[in-house]
C-alpha cells in the first residue's frame, strides 16, 4: 500500500515526483527529502498504529512528507475519521483532503447502499409472508436494486436478495398459472351450463332423449366438484348455478322418463281407473319444476295423455288447458308489471346516479327477459338504461381517486369514535365495509396512491382496537364452549365401548388396547357375537347430537386452533359418531359402496378413453354390475340414480375419446401456426435497415407473443427458444445499425476535411491566383454536399473552412477567449487543441511536443487547486477540440498526420 501512495506522480515532468521542489507550480514550500531509515521509522509507526483512527490522524498531522500524511490517511477505517481528516486538511494541503474526502465518500456511499439493501431485503421478505404477492411491488423492488451500486454491496447481500426474488418471482407465476386456471374452468362451466340449458326443451316435449340431457349432466357435476379454488366466490357462485340447473334437469328428466313409460295415446282407453289414479300420485311425487314454461310443456303431454281415453277427460283438458293459458296469460302480466317496476326503479336509480342499483335492477330485468319478450317501448326504455349504465360505470372508474380520499377521511372519523362507546358489530361491519369498498375500487382500475392507502390503512387499524378486545372476550366463551363439546365426545366414545365391546384376538392379550383409548377405525370393525341394543344406542347418538347442535356453529364457537389436525374436536366427534352409526348402515353400505367403486372405475377411465383396451375394460365394468345387482338389490330409488351414473360414465368414455382426439389435434395446430408466424415476423426484422423500424416493430410483436395462445408444453421449450434467438438477432442487428451510424460520422468528418485539404491545396497552387474555376467550383460543392451522415451540428464549421469565411485560429496576436466557469479556453490554437486531444484520448505526442505537453499538465494542476476543483475531460470537450482542429485552415502534414491518430482514437473509444 504504501509503494502505491508514493508512486502517485508518475505522470509529472521530470524532477516533479513525490519529493521535488513543485513550489513554482504550487506557490508553497516542499520539505527536504526523508533518509530511508527515518522514512522506513515513519512507515513502521504508521503501521503499528493502524488499528487506532485517533494515532493515526495524530500522525498524518506530524508525518514530515506528504506521501507519509497520505499513508496515515489511507490506513483510517471509521467514517468519522475520514470526516475528521476532512476538516482538518481542507485549508492546509488539497491533496490530503482530497484523498480523505476520497476514502470517505466510498465509507459513507458503502454504508448508505448496504442500509438501503438491508431495507430491500426486509421488504422482500415481507412480500414473501403475504398471502397474495402484488407484481408491481415485486417489480419496484427489483427496480429500487438495481439502482445501487453493486460494487459498494457484500456478496451474501447480493446473494440473499437474488434467492429472494427468485422466491417472489415463483409466487408470481404461480398466481398467474391459478388466475388462467380459474378463468378456463369458469368458461367450460359456462359452456357446459348453457349446452345442458338447451337440451332441457326438446327432453320436455319428447324430441330428444332423456339419456342425452343425463349425459350433459354428469359432465356437468363432474366439472362443479374439480373447481380448481373451492374457496373463491367465483367459483361458488357458479357451482350454485350449476347445482340449481342440475336440479332442474333430473326433475324435467324423471318427469320425461314417466312420460315415455306411460301406454300410447291408442291404449289410453285400457287404463282403468285405479291404474290411473296411482300414476297421477306418482306424477305429483315428482319434486316441482322450477321454470315454468318446462313445467307446463311437462304438465301439458301429461294431461292429454290423462283425458286422451273419453270425452269429459277431454274437456277436463280444455279446462286445465284454459287455466294455464289464464294462469300463463296472469304470470305474463305479473311478469309484464314486475319489469314495468323495474325499468321504473332503474331509471330512478340512473338519475340519482346509483350504479349498483342500476347494474342489479337490469341483471334482475335481464333474467326476466329471459321468459319472453317486452314491447318495443319498454325495449327501448331497457336499451337507453343499458347506455346510461356504461356511462355512468366509466365515470365511475374516472372517480376513484376522489372515492379513494373519502374513504380515507371515513376511515380516519371511525379511528376517532374507536376511544369511546362503540356497537362493536356495527363498527366492525363499518370497517369490513370500508375495506370492501376500496377493493371495488380497486376492481374499477383507478389509479391508488401510496399515501392515501397507507393512512386508509393505518386508521382502520386503529379503529379495529375495540373489535380485538371485544375477540378476546369471546374467546374465552369459545374455550368453555370446547370443554362442553369434549364430554360430548367422551360421553359417545365411552357409549361406543359399552355397545360394541372389543373382542381379544389371537395373540395379543386382554386388556391390552382398552375401547376408550383404542382408534375409532379400529372399534368400528370390531366383531361382537351379540347384537347390542340398537333402540338405545340410537337414543345415546341422538341426545349426544341435539347436545352438539345446541352448542350453535362449532367453526364460530370454539377455537380454532381445535378445529385443526388429526386431534380436531370435529374431527374426534365424527369418528365417534361414525362408529355409532356404522352399524346402522352396514347393510346398504356395503352394497352402494360396490356399486359406487364400478362408477369410480368407469369414470377413471374416461381420462384413458384414448387407450385401446377400453372398450374391453368397459364391458367387464357391465358384467360386473349386472352381477351386484343380481346379489344385493337396492331401493328403487337409490338403484335408478346409481344405475344413471354409471350409464353417463360409460357413455362419457365413449364421448370423451371422439372429443379429445380431434380438439387437442386442432387446439395444437393452431396454437403452434401463432407462434410459429409470430417467430417468421421476428426472424424477418434482421432484413430492415432502420433501427426505429426494427425497434417498433420488436415491441408489437413481444405484445403478440404476450397475448397468443399458451403452446402446448411439450413444444413450448422449443418455440421460446426460437423466438428468443430470433428476437436477439434482431436486437444484435439494432447494435450494428447503431455503431454503423456512429462510425460513419467520423467517415464524413474525414472525408469533408480531405476536400477541404484538396480546396486549400488548388488556391495556394501558383496558377490559381487564389481562386477556383467554375468546372472546379461546381465539382467540389457537388462532392461536398454528396458526403452524407454528417452531424448537422458539425457543418457549421467544416462549412466555414470550406467557403474560406471562417476566422484563422492560431493567427498572431489573437488571445485565446476564457470561459468563465469552466476556466478553459474557448478558441486555442492549433498546436493547443492537439495537445489538449492527445492527453483526453492517451495519443502519443510527438517528441518535439513533449516539453510543451509537461507544461499543459502542470498548468492544469495549478488551475484545478488554485480552482479548488478536478479538472476532468467530458466528451463534449473533446468533441469541440476535434471540431476545432478539423476546421482549422491549411495544417501541415505533422499536424494532419496528429489529428488521423486523434479521430482513430476517437473512433476505438466510441467502439468500447
Amino acid at each position: 500500500m504504501f509503494e502505491k501512495l508514493f508512486s502517485k506522480d508518475k505522470d509529472l515532468p521530470e524532477g516533479s515526483g513525490a519529493d521535488a521542489d513543485l513550489s513554482p507550480v504550487l506557490g508553497e514550500h516542499v520539505p527536504t527529502p526523508l533518509s530511508a531509515d527515518e522514512l522506513q521509522r515513519w512507515q513502521a509507526r504508521i503501521q503499528a498504529a493502524a488499528p487506532d483512527d485517533a494515532a493515526l490522524l495524530h500522525l498524518a498531522h506530524e508525518a514530515p512528507t506528504v506521501p507519509l500524511k497520505l499513508a496515515a490517511i489511507e490506513a483510517l477505517s471509521q467514517e468519522n475519521s475520514f470526516k475528521q481528516a476532512m476538516h482538518d486538511f481542507r485549508e492546509h494541503d488539497k491533496r490530503l483532503y482530497r484523498a480523505a474526502k476520497s476514502r470517505w465518500e466510498t465509507t459513507h456511499g458503502k454504508r448508505l447502499a448496504t442500509e438501503e439493501a438491508d431495507g430491500l431485503i426486509a421488504s422482500a421478505c415481507a412480500l414473501i409472508e403475504q398471502a397474495f404477492v402484488p407484481v408491481n411491488r415485486v417489480l419496484d423492488l427489483d427496480r429500487a436494486w438495481a439502482a445501487l451500486d453493486g460494487a459498494l454491496l457484500d456478496a451474501a447481500l447480493t446473494a440473499e436478495f437474488t434467492a429472494l426474488s427468485a422466491q417472489l418471482g415463483d409466487r408470481v407465476r404461480q398466481q398467474g398459472e391459478r388466475a388462467q386456471a380459474l378463468t378456463r374452468w369458469l368458461g367450460a362451466v359456462d359452456a357446459a351450463i348453457a349446452t345442458l340449458h338447451a337440451t332441457l326443451p326438446g327432453v320436455a316435449q319428447g324430441e330428444t332423449a332423456p339419456a342425452e340431457s343425463e349425459a350433459l349432466a354428469v359432465s356437468l357435476l363432474e366439472l362443479t366438484q374439480s373447481a380448481p379454488e373451492a374457496g373463491e366466490p367465483r367459483c361458488i357462485e357458479k357451482t350454485l348455478s350449476a347445482n340449481q340447473l342440475l336440479a332442474l334437469a333430473s326433475s324435467v328428466v324423471e318427469r320425461a322418463k314417466f312420460l315415455q313409460s306411460l301406454p300410447l295415446r291408442g291404449d289410453a282407453g285400457a287404463v282403468d281407473e285405479a291404474d290411473e289414479k296411482a300414476r297421477i300420485e306418482q306424477w305429483r311425487a315428482y319434486p316441482e319444476i322450477s321454470e315454468g314454461a318446462l313445467h307446463t310443456v311437462l304438465a301439458t303431454r301429461f294431461a292429454d295423455w290423462r283425458n286422451a281415453s273419453t270425452h269429459e277427460r277431454q274437456r277436463e283438458h280444455d279446462a286445465l288447458s284454459a287455466q294455464d293459458r289464464e294462469r300463463g296469460a296472469e304470470q305474463n302480466k305479473k311478469r309484464l308489471d314486475a319489469i314495468q317496476r323495474n325499468i321504473e326503479a332503474a331509471e330512478a336509480a340512473q338519475a340519482a346516479g346509483h350504479v349498483a342499483d342500476l347494474t342489479r335492477l337490469l341483471g334482475t330485468i335481464d333474467a326476466a327477459l329471459k321468459r319472453g319478450a317486452v314491447n318495443a317501448a319498454l325495449t327501448l326504455r331497457i336499451e337507453l338504461l343499458r347506455s346510461e349504465q356504461r356511462r355512468l360505470h366509466d365515470w365511475q372508474r374516472w372517480s376513484g381517486g376522489q372515492g379513494r380520499e373519502q374513504l380515507a377521511t371515513e376511515a380516519q372519523a371511525l379511528a376517532g369514535a374507536a376511544a369511546g362507546k362503540v356497537a362493536i358489530k356495527g363498527h366492525a361491519e363499518a370497517i369490513d365495509k370500508l375495506r370492501e369498498r376500496w377493493k371495488e375500487l380497486d376492481k374499477l382500475g383507478g389509479e391508488s396512491n401510496q399515501a392515501v392507502w397507507q393512512a386508509f390503512d393505518g386508521a382502520l387499524k386503529t379503529a379495529y382496537a375495540p373489535v380485538a378486545a371485544h375477540l378476546d372476550k369471546l374467546k374465552l366463551a369459545r374455550e368453555e364452549n370446547l370443554l362442553a363439546r369434549e364430554k360430548i365426545v367422551a360421553a359417545l366414545v365411552q357409549s361406543a365401548a359399552t355397545f360394541f365391546p372389543p373382542q381379544p384376538e389371537a395373540g395379543v392379550p386382554s386388556g391390552e388396547t382398552p375401547a376408550a383409548e383404542a382408534p375409532a377405525e379400529a372399534t368400528s370393525t370390531v366383531v361382537t357375537p351379540t347384537q347390542p341394543d340398537w333402540r338405545a344406542l340410537s337414543h345415546a347418538l341422538e341426545e349426544a347430537q341435539i347436545a352438539w347442535r345446541k352448542l350453535g356453529p362449532v367453526e364460530h364457537t370454539v377455537p380454532r386452533k381445535s378445529l385443526k389436525g388429526d386431534k380436531a374436536v370435529t374431527t374426534r366427534y365424527a369418528k365417534a359418531v361414525q362408529v355409532l352409526e356404522q352399524p346402522l348402515k352396514a347393510a346398504y353400505g356395503e352394497a352402494r359402496g360396490q356399486r359406487e367403486q364400478l362408477i369410480a372405475s368407469a369414470k377413471e377411465l374416461t381420462s384413458a378413453a384414448a387407450a385401446r383396451d377400453v372398450v374391453d375394460k368397459v364391458k367387464k365394468l357391465q358384467v360386473q354390475w349386472q352381477s351386484v345387482a343380481k346379489a344385493m338389490p337396492l331401493p328403487r330409488r337409490d338403484e335408478n340414480a346409481l344405475w344413471t351414473a354409471f350409464k353417463s360414465a360409460t357413455d362419457a368414455i365413449f364421448t370423451a375419446r371422439d372429443a379429445a382426439r380431434a380438439a387437442n389435434e386442432a387446439a395444437f395446430d393452431a396454437q403452434r401456426k401463432v407462434r410459429d408466424d409470430i417467430i417468421a415476423q421476428a426472424a424477418a426484422l434482421t432484413a430492415l435497415t432502420s433501427a426505429a423500424d426494427i425497434k417498433r416493430a420488436l415491441n408489437d410483436i413481444d405484445t403478440e407473443w404476450r397475448t397468443s395462445p399458451e403452446a402446448p408444453r411439450a413444444h413450448a421449450a422449443k418455440l421460446d427458444a426460437r423466438y428468443r434467438a430470433a428476437r436477439d438477432a434482431a436486437t444484435q442487428r439494432i447494435g450494428e445499425l447503431a455503431t454503423h451510424a456512429a462510425q460513419a460520422r467520423y467517415d464524413a468528418l474525414i472525408a469533408k476535411m480531405a476536400l477541404c485539404d484538396e480546396r486549400e491545396s488548388l488556391l495556394e497552387a501558383p496558377d490559381s491566383n487564389g481562386t477556383l474555376s467554375e468546372e472546379q467550383a461546381v465539382d467540389m460543392e457537388q462532392r461536398w454536399n454528396a458526403i452524407e451522415h454528417f452531424p448537422d451540428a458539425w457543418k457549421s464549421k467544416l462549412d466555414a473552412r470550406f467557403s474560406g469565411t471562417g476566422p484563422s485560429a492560431g493567427a498572431p496576436g489573437v488571445a485565446p477567449v476564457v470561459s468563465s466557469k469552466s476556466g478553459k479556453n474557448v478558441s486555442e490554437g492549433l498546436t493547443d487543441i492537439l495537445l489538449n486531444l492527445e492527453v483526453a484520448c492517451s495519443v502519443e505526442t510527438p517528441d518535439e511536443f513533449l516539453v510543451a505537453r509537461q507544461q499543459l499538465k502542470i498548468r492544469a494542476l495549478k488551475n484545478a487547486m488554485e480552482g479548488r476543483q478536478t479538472a476532468t475531460t467530458s466528451p463534449a470537450d473533446i468533441e469541440r477540440w476535434l471540431l476545432d482542429a478539423s476546421a482549422h485552415p491549411r495544417p501541415d502534414k505533422l499536424s494532419r498526420e496528429r489529428l488521423a491518430k486523434i479521430i482513430e482514437a476517437v473512433r476505438r473509444r466510441r467502439l468500447a
